[in-house]
């Protein structure tokens, strides 16, 4: 029972793995193909998950007990399957070495400037590895209690809201054009990713029967109504041209607000995110681990060399050029864990009428 969830639980295990850094570039990104249509973009975007949560709903339904990785071993035999299980393993390991260098880099850009990469990675890590190695009910109560910074954004935000805004800058909609939109909603795509720890929540969750769909319909509303928000806030305050030059505008746009006694409410924010931001980092250390199917004595060890890879991928030599690099195909073997794979395997599994005896569920 100590890693049974509740679908509570489930909703802010899925929006707490999918928000943290992305969110506060993500403005950037997008105006670069959808220039002031970003936020339809991730209208789409959040349309193309909602999908995608249909697909994994309808194949863990047919595998109520198992796992990614070991639904993979179910279908296409233990050989294939532990293949596929090595593409896996190192995408959410190398995902998280990703979220992991954009964690530290930020806060060496804002925060410390002074201080060392490695020892930011060190703490961060060390704290990532305790969490990762606890039963996943004690993961859950964290991110939930974390959950609690999503509102403090929002209420930052809305303090906003009396500087300057020029609604013009998003007029007229659509100007951008249905092929730019469509590329827009690639960069909001991949701000979503972290939604495909279904694939390793489901068996756990308590009551599965009934309304785990709907729990997670509406983590990706909120979600994607969320994001949208807040790059229509940007939008709306800077121009496409602005943002062009913003790497992070969310934060530039808190730096805004001043008080007679508070002042630099970005830097006093991005302090408190550091744990939104770390939550991403545990999600993939967990789903890294996970889809190694260790017996339960050894997960503690496999939790502690999977955070010793992160990291060392950490150490690498990490300026832009390396970072956009590394982000593009690791974006492009994201989509083939995320979406391919579950795709193909759920097909398959109607194909070859692979299921568990449980499949009523």
């Amino acid at each position: 029972m100590t890693n049974n969830i509740t679908k509570f639980q489930l909703f802010f295990m899925l929006i707490q793995t999918q928000i943290g850094i992305g969110l506060l570039s993500l403005p950037h990104d997008v105006q670069k193909s959808a220039n002031s249509d970003g936020w339809i973009s991730t209208l789409i975007a959040g349309v193309a998950v909602q999908a995608m949560l249909v697909i994994y709903w309808k194949l863990l339904r047919r595998f109520p007990s198992l796992i990614y990785t070991e639904i993979t071993q179910k279908i296409l035999g233990v050989f294939l399957g532990k293949l596929l299980n090595i593409i896996i393993y190192m995408n959410f390991i190398l995902v998280g070495g990703l979220v992991t260098i954009l964690c530290i880099k930020l806060i060496n850009s804002w925060l410390l400037p002074l201080t060392p990469g490695w020892i930011i990675s060190l703490l961060i890590l060390t704290a990532c590895v305790y969490l990762a190695i606890s039963d996943l009910k004690m993961i859950a109560r964290f991110f939930v209690l974390a959950s609690s910074l999503i509102l403090l954004l929002w209420f930052t935000s809305i303090l906003s809201w009396p500087t300057p805004k020029e609604i013009q800058y998003v007029l007229p909609f659509g100007s951008s054009g249905i092929k730019n939109i469509f590329m827009g909603s690639k960069d909001s795509l991949l701000a979503m990713l972290g939604f495909e720890g279904l694939l390793f929540f489901f068996p756990f969750i308590i009551e599965k029967k009934k309304g785990v769909l709907k729990t997670i319909s509406m983590a990706n509303l909120f979600l994607t109504l969320f994001y949208t928000y807040f790059i229509f806030l940007t939008l709306i305050t800077f121009s496409t041209e602005q943002l062009a030059q913003m790497r992070e505008p969310i934060l530039i746009l808190l730096r805004g607000i001043s008080f007679k006694m508070v002042d630099r409410v970005d830097l006093i924010f991005l302090s408190i995110w550091i744990v939104p931001m770390t939550t991403s980092i545990i999600s993939y250390l967990y789903f890294a681990s996970r889809s190694m199917n260790v017996k339960k004595k050894h997960y503690p060890k496999v939790v502690l060399l999977n955070g010793f890879i992160l990291f060392l991928i950490t150490l690498i030599p990490n300026d832009d050029a390396f970072i956009t690099l590394f982000n593009k195909y690791v974006s492009y073997l994201s989509y083939v864990v995320v979406f391919l794979i579950p795709t193909l395997l759920l097909i398959l599994s109607f194909l070859l009428k692979k299921h568990e005896m449980s499949e009523s569920t």
